[in-house]
């Protein structure tokens, strides 16, 4: 049965093929859209740039490309691996999964057209591209639902237990936190216990329901700058837990309730920082916060890759590395179709 030392041997060799810094500056030193694409075919995306030409043009080839690359990676892993290693990498992988799934489930409630909705979607997870496809012909929600029931997809259970609610109220905002929670929850679930990789796969989720859960309660108190003063209302704190995720190391209810009041904002910041959230005080620009908070959460997973060498660690900071590789790409590819200047560009860039 592979382990993580033969995974990660492998895994090792696949870092060979990561872009370096040179080569991203090459590819952002592109003078048009036309040279970015014949130095991209230059790279490890090359194939897939080639077969992606042959049905699509411009930046939906590029898109295709290096999605089907990711994917492929991730594929490549899960093949090296069976057992509890496998079950770990697939709750990691899972996270791609409920974008995708969030993504489509949006798409059905506004109506969008199936190529409207696949032209969002990243097949990156363990539901791959035709999978995806298959979910977002679907004609509405229940049938998303039906579809990923049909694949044995657990998400289709808290989406099913949701169906009901959404039929009367339209509530979509409901059935994504129900998905959200079963999402975390599920994750957590694999990750019990006191080994180092199930502790590895613990803190990056509980980090991920950490930032969502401040991000969430500082829109709460933006949005409702005139509150009374009196921030315990049993009908007011009900109402802003609604949007709590459980699991986070640091965030709590009662914490929670008090970041989401701006009455209560500053004393629930200190709590927080008290507890090791890395941002000194509460931000002006909720936007730049939000992008410092992705940041931090990519360079952590990445760092793993430096992390122990017997364990999830290579494997979740390879991917994280890739991962960030391929929005970089896109984001170089979307500013030489748009001819955006470089050194906007290299400020949007992460680089981990």
């Amino acid at each position: 049965m592979p382990d993580f030392p033969y995974i990660n041997a492998r895994v090792r060799a696949m870092r060979a093929r990561l872009l370096d810094s040179g080569r991203l500056e090459e590819l952002l030193a592109a003078p048009t859209f036309d040279a970015f694409l014949q130095a991209l075919a230059t790279t490890p995306y090359g194939a897939d740039l080639q077969e992606a030409l042959t049905r699509h043009r411009g930046l939906a080839a590029v898109d295709e490309a290096l999605a089907r690359h990711f994917h492929a990676t991730t594929q490549r892993i899960l093949g090296f691996a069976d057992g509890r290693p496998r079950t770990l990498i697939e709750a990691f992988l899972r996270r791609w999964d409920l974008a995708n799934v969030r993504a489509v489930l949006r798409g059905k409630h506004t109506g969008r057209s199936p190529e409207e909705i696949a032209a969002s979607l990243w097949p990156a997870g363990t539901l791959g591209e035709v999978a995806l496809r298959e979910l977002a012909r679907q004609p509405d929600i229940p049938a998303v639902v039906g579809s990923l029931e049909a694949l044995g997809h657990p998400f289709a259970i808290p989406l099913a237990e949701g169906l009901g609610a959404y039929a009367e109220t339209r509530d979509l905002l409901a059935l994504e936190l129900r998905l959200d929670r079963f999402y975390t929850g599920h994750v957590l679930q694999v990750a019990r216990g006191g080994g180092h990789n199930e502790t590895v796969l613990r803190e990056l989720v509980q980090a991920e329901i950490d930032a969502l859960n401040v991000k969430t309660a500082l829109k709460l108190a933006r949005l409702a700058p005139d509150a009374p003063a009196e921030p315990r209302a049993p009908g007011q704190e009900a109402e802003r837990l609604r949007f709590f995720i459980p699991g986070g190391a640091l965030t709590t209810e009662e914490l929670f309730l008090l970041l989401s009041h701006p009455a209560t904002l500053e004393q629930g910041w200190r709590a927080l920082r008290v507890r090791g959230f890395p941002v000194a005080r509460p931000p002006e620009d909720l936007t730049a916060f939000e992008k410092t908070l992705d940041q931090l959460l990519a360079r952590g997973a990445a760092r793993l890759y430096l992390g122990d060498p017997l364990g999830l660690d290579v494997v979740v900071g390879y991917l994280a590395l890739k991962y960030n590789e391929v929005v970089n790409l896109r984001l170089i590819a979307r500013s030489k179709a748009l001819g955006l200047p470089r050194e906007l560009v290299r400020r949007e860039m992460v680089l981990v």
